[in-house]
């Protein structure tokens, strides 16, 4: 079995590539990155190819792997390759509008959102939506880019001094703020429509960065990451989410408003295998993914 991966971090698939090798799978990994490796790889046969590619560029990184990642699982699916979680999933993994509708459509309580096309249109953004509202990119991850504005007096001096950030591709969101009645993000993982895990963090008053992944920093002091048992019914609109993403894995975050309710703000197409929790989880979350690999790569291939 040859499978490619592709990735764009540089440490966040090390454990999942050393254990593919220890398993005798024939893995090559490509730096999205790195356009001689594409070109290379590209004309190779692969059973799979596997899509690891953060849908917000890392630190250091290239804004541009974002876009050729999107042109290059259109170009694998139109030929008719195995894509594991191919170009619809990574689309709406990098846009938090699409994310917003798709919520919305599946009837899940989410936050108000307006999309933005210029630093300006957030103004009117926030008279329709009311204080406290965010700014976000529209292609964003661990919380870069996000300000809360309490006020129109912040809001009107963060738009003057051009301190309103629209992310890589000039777009973003303005959302109204969900106040947490338990204190916690909370995050549920997906594998093929089956719960992998859920988990929680606390949250921290005016921290935004609440990635799970090795390497991608916490703000507010690292708290540990608390395995949870969902209930049924947040794994079922989990699953409802990525079915609809057509994503093969993924997570969804959500807070627990004062009403009680879950509202859904983020999918990523993109699993963090949280690592030390094999014992307490009674499984591996990477082999449970190399598995499901391995399936997709004797089921059928993408129509032409």
């Amino acid at each position: 079995m040859r499978v490619a991966l592709l990735y764009e971090h540089p440490t966040w698939s090390i454990e999942l590539v050393a254990r593919m090798r220890e398993r005798e799978i024939d893995v090559t990994t490509i730096d999205v990155g790195m356009l001689s490796n594409s070109r290379v790889a590209i004309g190779e046969h692969f059973d799979v190819w596997a899509n690891r590619v953060n849908t917000m560029p890392s630190a250091g990184r290239p804004p541009t792997v974002v876009a050729a990642t999107a042109h290059l699982l259109l170009s694998l699916e139109a030929r008719g390759e195995r894509v594991f979680n191919g170009a619809l999933a990574f689309a709406l993994g990098c846009s938090k509008a699409a994310q917003a509708d798709l919520f919305k459509h599946l009837d899940l309580h989410t936050p108000s959102t307006i999309p933005l096309q210029h630093a300006g249109d957030l103004r009117a953004a926030a008279d329709e939506l009311g204080f406290p509202i965010l700014s976000k990119p529209n292609i964003g991850g661990s919380g870069r880019g996000i300000t809360r504005y309490d006020t129109a007096d912040e809001l009107d001096a963060g738009v003057r001094l051009g301190q309103v950030d629209l992310g890589i591709d000039g777009t973003g969101v303005a959302q109204r703020v969900i106040n947490s009645a338990d204190g916690f993000v909370h995050r549920i993982e997906m594998l093929r429509g089956e719960l992998l895990y859920a988990t929680r963090q606390p949250i921290h008053e005016g921290a935004f960065n609440y990635c799970a992944a090795d390497g991608c920093a916490i703000d507010g002091g690292g708290d540990a990451i608390e395995l949870v048992d969902p209930a049924d019914d947040l794994v079922g609109h989990a699953a409802a989410i990525l079915r609809a993403a057509s994503a093969d894995v993924g997570g969804v975050e959500y807070l627990v408003d004062t009403n009680d309710r879950p509202c859904f703000y983020d999918f990523n197409p993109y699993s963090n295998f949280i690592v030390g929790h094999d014992q307490q989880l009674g499984f591996s979350p990477i082999d449970r993914y190399i598995d499901d690999l391995v399936t997709t790569s004797q089921g059928p291939t993408q129509p032409l």
